[in-house]
């Protein structure tokens, strides 16, 4: 599990390093996310390599939105005042994850 966690943390590093020097307005854990992607769909990695340490982490998933949700907190005040705006964004975008996952999974399902 070792060897897993150590790849997962590379490319998070990878992405942030990439983040920093370029520029780039996409956050560096999501630069990482992609780069990982790109490694096991190119097979530059192999998933097994990565598996063991991947299903711990999303075993424990829910304890890595507690300090997002400590954070909502801090600005209650401004999330009320702006509450219809927030909900519609949250709404939308909710709902354009879903159908591009959907369209991606349809499109991924036919090879």
């Amino acid at each position: 599990m070792l060897k897993s966690l150590i790849y997962i943390f590379c490319f998070l590093f990878l992405g942030e390093l990439i983040h920093y020097f370029l520029a780039i307005p996409i956050a560096g854990n999501i630069i990482g996310m992609l780069l990982i992607f790109l490694a096991l769909f190119f097979k530059i990695i192999k998933l097994e390599d990565v598996k063991p340490a991947s299903d711990f982490l999303v075993k424990y998933l829910v304890v890595f939105f507690i300090p997002y949700g400590v954070g909502l907190m801090v600005y209650a005040n401004i999330i009320a005042a702006y509450w219809i705006p927030v909900s519609v964004a949250v709404i939308l975008s909710t709902l354009l994850s879903i159908y591009v996952t959907g369209a991606i999974y349809q499109k991924l399902d036919k090879k």
